[in-house]
Formats: C-alpha cells, structure tokens, sequence
C-alpha cells in the first residue's frame, strides 16, 4: 500500500495538509475551549460571591431593623442569613481562597460566626448592657460587609479581565485559524491547482492537433505517470496516424495505378511506332529523318520514365521533410497521377498559379493533399465538372471565401502568424454541401457517397497535412453554386506564434 504520506505524491501532500490543517485547528479549539471553560469558572465564582454578597445585606438590613424597632423577628432573619452566609463560605471555601488570595476564607467565617454569637447574646443580656454587644454587632457586621465588598470588587475586576483576556484569545484564534486555513490553501494552490492549469494550457496546442511531448507540470508521481501515460499514447495516435494517411494514400494509389498505366500507354506506343518505322526505314531513310525517329523516341522514354518516378514518389513512404516546392509543378505532377480520373468524369481542370510560386512543405503529403481535394471535388461535381485551382502570395487576409458562403473550419493561422501565406484555392461547379452536412466534413468516416465510393477519411487527412504545415483550411460552400477548399500555407513555412 502506498505511504499517503509521501511528499513526492500529489495525495501525500495533500494529505499531509489536510492533517496539518486539522491538527493546528484542534489546537487552538482546544485553547479557545479552555478560555471558555474558565470563564465558566469565573462566572460561577461571581455567582457565589453575588450570593454570599446578597445575604450578608440582608443580614445588615435585618439587623437595622431589630435595633431601630427592637423586631425580634429581625434577630432570627438576621441569624438565618448569617448562617446561610457562613454556610456558602465554609463550601466554597477553594473558590473564594483564589479570589482574595492572601486572605483567609476562615477568617471572615470566623468573623460571621461570631456574629451569629453576639445576635445570641443580645437576646439574653440585660437592658443596661445591651447597648455594648449591639455596638459589637454593628461593628462586626460592618466588618464582614467590607470584606465581601472587598471581595465582590476583586471577583468584578478579574471577572472582567477574564472576559477581556476571553475576547483576545477568541479573536486570535480566529486569526489563527484563518491563517493555517489561506497557508494550507496556498500551498494546495501551488502543487495541485497551478500544475493543473499548467497541464491544461500545455494540452490546448494538442487539443488544435499538435502532437506534442507534454512535459509533467511538476514531480509530483501522479502527474508523473498521467504524463507518461498522455505520451504513450500520444506516440501511439502519432503512429497510427501516419499509418492511417500511408494507408489512404496506397487506397488512392491502387484506383490510380490503372490510370498512370493509361499514361504509359501514350509514350510507349509513340516509342513503338517509331521503332517500326527505324526497323523499316533504316537503310532508306535520311540522316535527318532517322534523328527525328530517335530524339522521339528518347523523348517519350523520359516521359514514361518522368510517370513511373511521380508514381514511385507518391507511392514511397518517407520520412516528413520540408523543402522548397514549385507550387505549379506539384499541381502539374499530381494532374498526371490522377489524369484517368479527370478524363473519366469528363471534367475540366484550370489552373492558375504563378510559375514562380514557391511552397515550404513536403512534396508527397503536398501531392496527397491535392489528390484529396480533387477527388472529392469529382465526386461531388460529377459528370462534366468544371474545377479550378488557383493561389496567390498574400498578406493576412480571407479575401478567397465567396460573401454569403458557409464556413466549416477555421482559419486561425492569418492571425496566429504575421509574415505572408500562400493562399490557395480548389473550386468546383458541384451542388454544393447542405448547411447540416458542413460542420461535420473534417471528422472522420463522415461521408455522403454511396457504398464503396469512400470511407471518409479524404477530408479528415486533408486537414491533417494541413496542420503538419503549420496551416490552416476552410471550406466555403453556397448549396447549388459549388464549393471553394481555402488552404493557407506560411510562405516561410515558420511555425506558428
């Protein structure tokens, strides 16, 4: 079983805060529990000092009485409550010893004892002698009622402390707690939220399609093997990725093979025929005659061998690698592989590129791609179509997409990138696509051709290729007036910002 302790784990420290968090808050509830527990303490003091304090008046004012108006009744009131005050002094006598400190509790029960002695004697004593115990009465009760007046004031003065110092130790606990709670939050911040948005910013070039390493946001073991785990199968999407446009492009070449073998055809029969003629005009014809026969000859044979080379390029699987392309000469390359389809539907290409046009990008996934768009564009068009394909050099601009027209895609990239893009355009005079169908034309295995006319991954790759190139594509489409693919190439093939 894991330690969920282990600081180099993301649940160790959370853990471990979450127990630090506990334990410090426990302590200062203990201490704030404490203070209320002796303020409890203080307030039950007050209580007995109230009480004893209560009875010793009423002890005063029933002996005023039995001395002004000679009330016997008085001399029993003023003794029960003496006895009372005597009683709450002798069982609080702990409670009261903190309260005067250096003073005896004893003493004042001493005092009150005697008290009660004189009240006995003053019933008992003559007329002529009555006027001295009554004077040892008054004077003693004055005694014992300044000293639990002393006493009541000491009870205030540390009752009140008590609540004072209460309220301090309450607001510094609070504090207290409000600390350990932003240092226990602002250390979960630091290794669990940070790294998570870290993570989050670090997956959105791989949520655009950028199949990048993700590096872990921090050493934490969980983050570790998320990340290790994100890589692999990044590297496995990467892989079957480029196993999957192998793929499509080998599908394409098989239905294309029969058309460069179409192409073959045409060199190869001009070779044939000037060798019958050579064979049978040889020792009759003229020098000049015969020198015709041969350059044809040599003429059609690199021909032939120009065919089998594009084939044999588009058919290899290589390594991605960026150069320098004359756009005009990869139309005019990808034109003969897939000149058997162009004649098949009838359809007519134009093209209209600067021959001095150059593109940074890698020949054969360039080729694939518009392989791609030109099937598509045939298959939606039908019999008869009539496509164009079209680029300029331009600053950041859209001007390409027709007004009016439905967007699928996006064309960040004239934003994201602040050199100049080469700007290109495959259009057809097909249906068009349905504004529900529009969104959906880059997702994979979406297609509306009949069964066995495409598995739709055509688009899908397209944007792919697009994306190797640091690009960006749209596709505009106005149903009943064709469809316009706008692809934006950086002119220097720099990465995007």
């Amino acid at each position: 079983m894991a330690n969920i302790f282990d600081l180099t784990s993301l649940r160790g420290k959370i853990t471990s805060a979450y127990i630090v968090l506990v334990i410090s808050t426990t302590v200062l509830g203990i201490i704030a529990i404490s203070d209320l527990l002796f303020l409890g303490r203080q307030l039950a003091e007050g209580e007995v000092v109230s009480n004893l304090k209560d009875e010793v008046l009423e002890m005063r004012r029933d002996e005023k009485n039995l001395f002004l108006y000679s009330d016997i009744n008085a001399l029993s009131r003023a003794d029960e409550h003496a006895e009372f005050a005597q009683n709450i002094l002798q069982d609080n006598d702990k409670t009261l010893s903190s309260i005067v400190n250096e003073s005896d509790p004893a003493t004042l029960v001493k005092m009150v004892a005697a008290y009660r002695e004189k009240l006995g004697q003053w019933n008992v004593t003559a007329v002529s002698e009555k006027e001295i115990v009554q004077e040892e009465i008054r004077a003693l009760g004055h005694q014992i009622y300044l000293s639990v007046e002393t006493l009541s004031s000491k009870e205030r003065q540390m009752l009140e402390t008590a609540v004072s110092e209460s309220r301090w130790i309450l607001l510094l606990t609070i504090l207290l707690i409000v600390i350990s709670i932003l240092i226990v939050g602002r250390q979960l911040k630091r290794v669990v939220v940070n790294p998570l948005k870290q993570l989050e910013s670090r997956l959105m070039p791989i949520a655009r399609g950028h199949f990048k390493h993700l590096q872990p946001p921090s050493n934490d073991r969980e983050f570790v093997t998320f990340t290790d785990a994100f890589n692999r199968m990044l590297k496995e999407l990467e892989i079957r990725q480029k196993r999957m446009l192998q793929s499509e492009k080998l599908a394409s070449l098989g239905i294309l093979a029969s058309g460069v073998a179409h192409e073959l055809n045409n060199p190869l029969s001009n070779i044939s025929s000037s060798c019958q003629l050579l064979l049978e005009e040889l020792t009759e014809a003229d020098p000049a005659q015969l020198n015709a026969w041969l350059k044809q000859i040599d003429s059609e044979t690199e021909r032939g061998r120009n065919i089998v080379r594009t084939l044999l390029d588009f058919g290899s699987q290589r390594v991605f690698k960026k150069e320098q392309l004359n756009l005009l000469g990869i139309i005019n390359e990808t034109q003969i592989i897939i000149g058997k389809s162009l004649r098949e539907y009838a359809a007519d290409l134009s093209i209209n590129i600067p021959t001095e046009l150059v593109l940074h990008a890698d020949k054969q996934r360039i080729q694939q791609l518009f392989i791609n768009l030109i099937q598509n564009a045939l298959h939606a068009s039908g019999q008869g179509a009539h496509l164009r394909i079209s680029a300029i050099l331009t600053d950041r601009s859209v001007s390409m997409i027709p007004e009016g027209a439905e967007v699928a895609g996006n064309l960040n990239c004239s934003t994201d990138y602040d050199g100049q893009f080469v700007e290109i355009l495959v259009s057809d005079d097909g249906p068009g696509i349905p504004g529900e169908n529009l969104s959906k034309i880059f997702d994979p295995f979406f297609t509306t051709s009949e069964p066995g006319r495409g598995i739709g991954l055509g688009l899908f790759i397209t944007q792919e290729i697009v994306r190797e190139h640091d690009g960006c594509i749209a596709i505009a489409s106005t149903p009943g007036k064709g469809t316009q693919v706008i692809v934006l190439f950086p002119e220097k093939g720099v990465n995007r910002a």
